[in-house]
């Protein structure tokens, strides 16, 4: 039985014992009165269990009982009850209680404040996953590849627990591969991201589950072993103590590197009005250890008042070989570490106000050695370089509830970088070159102000806009930008969603990219900074369409101003190819992705998507080669899991899973 606001009512021999909510995905316990006036009460302490399993119409079959009871008792009626150190396994609860199975939906996604939110549990009932950042692929639509995380052709920013954070994309990949995949509670996506967040663009908002006021302990252990040309493996553990209004949790993982690549290179190079043919086989052999830690401590004074510190660090060290032959016979070494401390403190007051307040330090110390000869010319060169970011960033954001469904949000944030950094080439005979020998101590301020509001209309309609000033101050740039964001949604009905949205942003160059200086990647190859470069503006635009909860169709439009990218061109003039990042005069994209969650059965679950890509390129200054291009691509992609073994007996619930993922790309 389902009510208006599609609540499962739960019933046991015709008496309403509780209700279960599709849309928020939790059991209300009480006094509920049933058809025939009579009431249940709900007492503590007695337990039942909740099984999920998916029927052949793609139903979701909830067998759904409370747990937690001492006693069951109805006036007018007699009710079995179980011991109070019992609980029923599966062949029970089909034998013994077939009246409280209910069949209902259970969507994957709901709207929900403004947001589209992802039910990860029930992913990976269907998608096993065995970290937060692997659960990510199973979202509908979402493209991994190397790492990096899209949607309909934009990158996506990752966030964890709605909390601006001063790592990098890289570094925030490795702390969502050290959470477990069933700490994740939900992923909130939003194709156009509030400034309250403090970030800008699409993200992924991932929610960890919370177990405060309760007394929980658990930890876990996982351990995976890779095998391509050499083996590689990993080792990862984490506990999570929970009493009343304290929180801890503390985890590691250690991963052996041992990875092996090959590039090769064929090109006709112009060399004095002649076209010389060139030719290279380099492969790569990397290895080396790596260390991730985190511990964090989370105090919940009350209900809307906390304090959470928590202290990440890393430690790599690697060695990396290339050789090279062909035309050019090479060898490469390199020898590097990279260090992290980060610290934050998040600290809620009970009138909506968060004070943030984070401390970064980074270092990455790196030797080389190049040994080789390209016909007549022989280069042999040693080089040291170092980079060391201490980063410091407080923010304070306030956000208040008002009436007819009315919020406000606004708020301040100020970051300070120092970069200190070096890069010291010289032959083998101590001669110092010039052109590759540089130093920065360059000082980076950011500081930014918002204000946004949302509002709920009805309950169909939601929208969330605001605008932020931002001044980017650097030896090199002065200047403030303004962002606008606009995210609206349109839930008609069960069946259909709209989802329209703008964004915008701008990306400053790297601080390696804009040194004045060459770096010799190997006898050919010449990596060169660019001192000139410019920031690159964006402009997003999205309407999205959802249909059945289960069929997404998305049409996009991104516009970039002053893009960059790094390109490789042959001078005439000497044997060399030059790696040099410019800026384009633009970048237009425009695009339509569709993607699916199809099944079959209990045994096949998973999920399919297809992207269509019109990109154009404009580019008036990149050495004597001006270019105006266009191309269309098409990217298909997907995930699907197959059940191969289910089995039920006594206390044990068992199910073995094998996934599969797939990527392709057409140009």
């Amino acid at each position: 039985m389902i009510n208006s606001d599609s609540n499962i009512i739960l019933k046991y021999r015709g008496n309403g014992i509780g209700y279960y909510s599709m849309s928020d995905d939790y059991i209300t316990i009480g006094q509920l009165a049933s058809h025939d006036e009579s009431e249940v009460e709900i007492h503590e302490h007695e337990f039942y269990e909740i099984v999920k399993s998916i029927n052949n119409m793609s139903k979701l079959l909830i067998i759904a009982t409370i747990f937690c009871f001492t006693s069951l008792s109805a006036h007018g009626q007699d009710v079995v009850k179980t011991n109070q150190t019992d609980s029923l396994d599966i062949i029970g609860l089909y034998e013994n209680l077939p009246e409280i199975m209910v069949v209902g939906e259970r969507p994957i996604v709901k709207l929900e404040d403004g947001k589209l939110s992802y039910n990860i549990p029930i992913l990976l009932e269907r998608i096993p996953a065995d970290n937060a950042f692997d659960a990510l692929k199973n979202i509908p639509g979402i493209n991994v590849k190397n790492e990096n995380v899209d949607f309909a052709g934009q990158p996506l920013t990752l966030i964890i627990d709605g909390k601006i954070n001063a790592m990098s994309y890289q570094q925030v990949v490795d702390r969502l591969k050290m959470i477990p995949a069933e700490q994740i509670e939900k992923v909130e996506f939003m194709l156009s991201t509030p400034a309250r967040y403090h970030v800008r663009e699409a993200s992924l908002n991932i929610i960890t589950k919370r177990h405060k006021g309760n007394k929980h302990f658990s930890g876990q252990v996982q351990g995976g072993y890779t095998q391509s040309k050499y083996a590689a493996g990993e080792a990862k553990g984490n506990i999570l103590y929970s009493n009343n209004k304290l929180t801890i949790d503390a985890s590691y993982s250690y991963t052996n590197i041992n990875a092996y690549a090959e590039a090769e290179h064929e090109a006709h190079h112009p060399l004095n009005n002649e076209k010389v043919a060139y030719y290279d086989l380099t492969t790569n052999r990397n290895k080396g250890h790596s260390h991730q830690y985190r511990t964090g401590i989370d105090y919940q004074f009350t209900a809307n008042h906390a304090l959470n510190v928590a202290y990440t660090g890393g430690w790599t060290s690697y060695k990396s070989n290339n050789n090279t032959t062909g035309n050019s016979i090479a060898k490469q070494s390199s020898d590097g570490h990279n260090y992290l401390h980060n610290v934050d403190l998040y600290y809620n007051l009970p009138f909506g106000l968060q004070i943030t307040a984070v401390y970064t330090h980074y270092e990455a110390p790196k030797d080389q050695l190049l040994d080789g000869k390209l016909y007549e010319t022989e280069k042999n060169l040693v080089a040291s370089s170092r980079q060391k970011i201490n980063k410091w960033m407080v923010a304070a954001d306030q956000m208040h509830s008002l009436q007819n469904g009315w919020g406000l949000s606004y708020g301040v944030k100020a970051q300070f970088t120092n970069n200190n950094s070096f890069q010291a080439t010289q032959t083998a005979d101590g001669e110092v070159l010039p052109e590759a020998t540089s130093s920065v101590d360059i000082d980076e301020r950011i500081v930014n102000t918002y204000f946004g509001f949302n509002k709920q209309i009805g309950k169909n309609i939601s929208i969330d806009a605001s605008v932020a000033a931002e001044n980017f101050h650097t030896p090199q740039w002065n200047e403030w930008r303004v962002y606008p964001t606009v995210n609206a949604i349109w839930n008609v009905n069960e069946h259909h969603l709209f989802n329209l949205s703008f964004s915008s942003n701008a990306e400053y160059p790297s601080y390696w990219s804009t040194m004045n200086s060459i770096h010799y990647s190997s006898t050919y190859s010449e990596i060169w900074g660019n001192p000139n470069l410019k920031p690159t503006s964006s402009y997003n635009f999205s309407l999205m369409w959802q249909l059945n909860r289960r069929y997404t169709f998305v049409a996009f439009a991104n516009f970039k101003p002053n893009f960059s990218a790094q390109l490789p061109y042959q001078p005439s003039d000497r044997f060399a190819v030059i790696m040099k990042e410019v800026n384009f005069n633009h970048r237009n994209t425009y695009g339509i992705q569709a993607s699916a969650q199809f099944s079959a059965g209990q045994w096949l679950n998973g999920n399919v998507f297809i992207v269509g890509q019109y990109i154009q390129d404009k580019c008036d200054d990149f050495f004597d080669l001006p270019f105006n291009r266009s191309k269309f691509s098409v990217i298909t992609g997907g995930m699907a899991s197959f059940l191969l073994n289910k089995q039920a007996q006594s206390q044990i619930y068992s199910k073995s899973i094998l996934s599969v993922q797939c990527n392709s790309r057409c140009l």
